[in-house]
């Protein structure tokens, strides 16, 4: 080597070196900059709160030049540092001077370093979900369906497939048909020696559009079957004296109090198939009609009470709640929103928030995004009944919306209030019966902090709290709220990425959840992947192409949720299998060279 190649490389490596020094000066500035909030954080999650300190210094700063520098020298470009920051920059540099440091066992002295920070977050992952699966590192979560379809033989397909978590939608039903759930969960898993936890999503504000026109209520029984189409199990329904809530079907009262196991309700259904109901009669006294058949039931209909073939009873179906109806638009069309669901003109379609303090915030010329993206319209003028809104776009020519979509408000700066009384039923629900909470709509660390200290007060040992991000608040006041979930153990993050990508827009949503997935890994708490995973496999048996490869990355987050579906096992057993193998090949963001047999087919 000549002298003035020497040279050149030496000031190459001074450069680097100077580059590297600024860097690391400007992360520990942060950390100085964010002492408080460092030190509020819980003992156990005070070198996480620093580093993620370390973490907001390094990308405040564009170091994509710096990065490939390093890359062409055969160096670490600072692309994995996510869980130890300032640790890799002082490695790198190290090596750009020729320098070792006098390395420290992992943690003995405070240095965080890759064991350590993968250390860190697994330990936070399993006290968050449980010991891990024998078979994979990544836990899967199934949203329950409705209680009355929750039966041992679905619970243990589930499991055997290889659900971890279940979670409990704490919008729908009420906590008689959550405890069902969570004990019946619980019970199989035990039975089959996993942890079996659950978590109870607590609704949040009530951002669902809700039809202001009713319609005839209908109960409709699916037959269970499995992926060939072929029923596994009945389908059970409470009988009842006079509906109440959920799948119950109101009976003559003298009828229930003689009926005897066995019995049969025989009728023909709303749709105009024949039908029966075998009459269960549980321990409770509770009475249940199963039928192997799918059924639609309205009030009204004819029925009769057979016992060994005898006719012992004619009568009718009771009442049924009514429901909230449809309404189908198309771009041009104009809506009213509003709270009450109701309006002076009887021929414009209303829908409604039961949320004035949201209808109090809107203004004029912004958008109002429904079920999922599939319609987007403008609030265009103040009407005598709410705001007037207008279609802009479709998903399709026409848009048939029912009550219960999502609706959201990109373009409003929205501040919530304290808990809603669903919410706080959910939340005590949780803290008595299930292992945490999910806190959806998370805005600002004041959301956090109000949870958070009523579970802290509760005093409930090793209750979850999982921070639902879904809203462009959420996005803004990321760093305070994850410096504020560091006060909280144990603690987690869910992308929700349907209500995420009609707030930021479709096109940022994969630039978010990466973004999401750094975050989580420099703050050593466990990520969830939410929303409409194999969602084609959950509701038909069948995947799409994009849906797998979406699987595939999931995997880089601690667990993946799957939505509810008649085919969600088969979803359970495909993105268990998926995960296992790529497995194999990637940790996070990290590449792994396993064997190849196609590198070894050269001929």
């Amino acid at each position: 080597m000549t002298e003035s190649t020497a040279s050149l490389i030496q000031s190459r490596r001074d450069l680097l070196r100077a580059k590297l020094l600024e860097l690391t000066d400007a992360v520990e500035q942060e950390a100085v900059a964010q002492r408080e909030r460092i030190a509020a954080a819980l003992p156990k999650h005070h070198v996480s709160a620093e580093n993620l300190a370390h973490y907001v210094g390094l990308r405040k700063k564009d170091i994509r030049e710096l990065q490939l520098e390093l890359a062409a020298v055969g160096l670490s470009s600072l692309g994995r540092c996510e869980g130890n920051v300032r640790d890799t920059l002082y490695r790198v540099g190290d090596w750009l001077t020729g320098k070792r440091r006098k390395q420290a066992v992992s943690g003995a002295d405070g240095v965080l370093d890759r064991d350590r920070a993968e250390a860190l977050l697994h330990a936070n992952t399993h006290a968050l979900f449980g010991p891990r699966p024998t078979d994979r590192h990544v836990y899967i979560m199934v949203t329950a369906p409705d209680g009355a379809t929750v039966e041992p033989a679905w619970v243990d397909q589930i499991l055997d497939a290889g659900a971890d978590i279940l979670r409990i939608n704490g919008a729908h039903e009420s906590p008689r048909e959550w405890a069902h759930v969570t004990e019946m969960f619980k019970l199989r898993s035990l039975a089959k020696g996993k942890a079996g936890r659950v978590f109870v999503d607590l609704p949040g504000p009530k951002m669902r559009a809700e039809i202001g026109l009713k319609q005839e209520g209908v109960i409709h029984l699916p037959r269970h079957k499995d992926h060939q189409g072929r029923t596994i199990s009945a389908s059970r329904v409470k009988l009842v004296a006079e509906h109440s809530s959920g799948a119950e079907i109101p009976l003559p009262a003298n009828w229930l109090a003689a009926m005897c196991s066995g019995d049969e309700i025989v009728f023909t259904d709303a749709g105009g198939r024949k039908r029966k109901l075998l009459v269960n009669l549980e321990g409770d006294g509770a009475i249940y009609g199963e039928c192997h058949h799918s059924l639609y039931i309205t009030s009204g209909l004819a029925v009769t009470w057979r016992r060994d073939g005898t006719l012992k009873g004619k009568g009718r179906i009771g009442q049924l709640p009514y429901e909230p109806g449809e309404v189908e638009l198309v771009v041009g069309d104009q809506f009213v929103l509003n709270e009450s669901g109701e309006c002076v003109d009887k021929d414009m379609p209303v829908l409604s928030i039961p949320e004035p303090w949201v209808l109090q915030q809107l203004r004029p010329g912004e958008r109002v995004i429904l079920d999922d993206g599939k319609l987007v319209s403008m609030i265009v003028a103040v009407h005598a009944d709410g705001w007037l809104c207008q279609v802009k776009q479709t998903f399709k020519a026409s848009v048939r919306l029912r009550s219960g979509k999502g609706i959201s408000f990109p373009d409003s700066d929205l501040e919530a209030g304290c808990l809603g009384a669903e919410d706080d039923r959910a939340l005590q629900f949780a803290l008595e019966h299930a292992d945490g909470a999910e806190i959806s709509f998370v805005n600002s660390a004041d959301d956090v902090r109000r949870i958070g200290e009523r579970i802290r007060d509760f005093g409930k040992h090793g209750f979850g709290m999982i921070l639902k991000l879904e809203t462009r608040g959420a996005m803004k006041n990321l760093i305070s709220i994850l410096f504020e979930a560091l006060k909280y153990d144990p603690v987690g993050i869910m992308i929700a990425r349907g209500d995420l990508a009609v707030e930021l827009s479709f096109e940022r949503l994969a630039e978010m959840q990466e973004e999401l997935l750094w975050f989580g890994e420099a703050c050593h708490i466990p990520v969830i992947w939410a929303t409409q995973v194999l969602d084609s496999v959950a509701h038909s048996g069948l995947p799409t192409r994009a849906e797998v490869t979406d699987a595939a990355m999931a995997m880089r987050a601690e667990c993946v949720m799957l939505n509810k579906g008649p085919y969600v096992a088969t979803a359970v057993g495909m993105l268990a299998d998926i995960i296992r193998k790529m497995e194999t090949h990637q940790f996070k963001k990290r590449s792994l060279y396993r064997p190849l047999s196609i590198a070894t087919n050269l001929s």
